[in-house]
């Protein structure tokens, strides 16, 4: 009887520790949480203060909010926000449709050099971005696409495939053989077999290249500083950060409401994604 009143007690402590340590888990959890939404809340409350209140005490409360702000800067970053949403879409799907050709060609097809022309495109991923800025530049003026959105696809395209490639290769050679053998007895051709098969089972893989592109697309500045000199084709992240008013003055309530407006496209596309991006990560990890 004594032996059982211990156990039931150690039991009980076992217990309390176990809800301890999970309380101190889950209250370092919310704290964390609400410092990663830090910069967000601050965004939200700058947005809203008129010019006198920034320098009166930037710390105030905005009273009376300013909501004219966010007309201000709808009028103003309207057509650099449909610019960037064009741009950055085209672009990454120009990036997964390549990375998944080639994911799909080194996964399941058999040629010469095969492996020495893999490693030799993910040796290009060893290469800092920074140093191709100058012969990129000088490429992009000679053949005159500078101030075109071709500028900024083509080159886009050749550098974000490589890390696409890979990933789409190394998740596509995973799946069944099989599947593929029994598409090409019944007579189908390598694109079907890519179209119908590999594309459809790497959606996870390719969701994740869509939603990590697009975040990195969208808020590339100094390439499209460089080659797009027209202010109607410039895309939101440069114009934000050229923003002035029509007296030359920066507006910075308005200039903090539009850098608002141009976190919505990502909230939205991210709000539609997340569970395939989250299952590509994981699949990714496990399989890798």
């Amino acid at each position: 009887m004594a032996d059982n009143m211990t156990a039931v007690k150690m039991h009980k402590k076992r217990k309390a520790h176990e809800m301890t340590f999970q309380t101190l888990i889950t209250f370092i959890t919310v704290v964390f949480v609400l410092l990663a939404f830090i910069p967000i809340f601050l965004m939200l409350f700058l947005s809203l203060k008129s010019q006198s209140q920034f320098y009166a005490n930037l710390w105030a409360l905005p009273i009376p909010p300013r909501w004219k702000n966010y007309d201000a800067a709808w009028n103003r970053l309207i057509q650099n926000m449909i610019n960037s949403v064009v741009t950055v879409s085209v672009g990454t799907l120009l990036i997964v449709s390549l990375a998944a050709m080639s994911g799909y060609v080194f996964a399941r097809l058999e040629f010469p050099l095969k492996n020495f022309l893999f490693m030799l495109m993910l040796a290009l991923m060893m290469i800092p971005g920074v140093l191709t800025l100058t012969p990129s530049f000088k490429l992009i003026q000679r053949i005159g696409l500078k101030n075109t959105w071709w500028a900024l696809w083509l080159p886009w395209a050749s550098g974000g495939q490589v890390m696409g490639m890979y990933l789409c290769r190394t998740f596509i050679s995973n799946q069944p053989a099989s599947l593929f053998e029994s598409a090409r007895i019944d007579g189908a051709s390598e694109f079907k077999a890519f179209f119908y098969i590999a594309l459809p089972l790497a959606k996870p893989i390719l969701a994740t290249l869509v939603v990590m592109n697009m975040i990195s697309l969208y808020g590339d500045f100094i390439w499209p500083l460089l080659v797009i000199e027209s202010n109607k084709k410039q895309v939101i992240s440069v114009a934000i950060q050229t923003y002035s008013s029509a007296t030359g003055m920066t507006d910075y309530g308005a200039m903090i409401a539009g850098f608002v407006m141009a976190t919505v496209p990502l909230v939205v596309m991210f709000s539609f994604s997340s569970r395939l991006y989250i299952e590509g990560i994981t699949s990714g990890a496990v399989k890798a």
